[in-house]
């Protein structure tokens, strides 16, 4: 696990506007921290650190609405509660239609109680080829969405069924 240097350090943490503080630990919490972006991937243009209002035409969500948001073309990233720690990769439209589809389907893995969430997680990495770290849907690129999706699909159509 490779944790934000902040946790240990002895230095008062500011938080960045508009943040109201940042925990040291909910950063801890953090198994693996992303860079906190500061120049688009998409589109080039300067990351801001914003409320989520900022995103979301006016309206507030969440317990910690606040986002890195490109103005320039509008993708985004929510941020880990309590810290200035990007969830993911700033997403455009397209990514984020792309990543919420797939873990809807996914998620029917393990809510339904096929197996657990950890289990769920480990079997999609292994399926993927990719380590659990990098198995998480914030990370996921469009491509990489429909191959987890093509996964869970098949997962999820197999499954027998048991009658009582």
């Amino acid at each position: 696990m490779s944790t934000d240097p902040r946790v240990n350090s002895l230095d008062k943490l500011t938080p960045p506007f508009p943040l109201p503080h940042v925990s040291r630990r909910a950063l801890a919490r953090v198994a693996h921290p992303l860079p906190i972006p500061t120049t688009c991937r998409f589109c080039a243009g300067v990351v801001e650190l914003v409320e989520n209002s900022a995103i979301y035409n006016g309206r507030t969500y969440g317990d910690w609405p606040y986002a890195y948001f490109c103005g320039g073309c509008h993708a985004y990233v929510g941020l880990h509660p309590d810290t200035d720690l990007p969830l993911g990769t700033l997403a455009d439209k397209r990514t984020r239609e792309a990543r919420n589809t797939c873990k809807r389907t996914f998620e029917a893995i393990w809510r339904d109680k096929h197996m657990s969430r950890t289990q769920a997680y480990q079997w999609l990495a292994d399926q993927m080829r990719l380590s659990t770290a990098e198995t998480h849907f914030g990370l996921f690129e469009p491509q990489q969405c429909k191959e987890a999706e093509a996964y869970c699909m098949d997962y999820l159509d197999n499954i027998p069924i048991v009658r009582r």
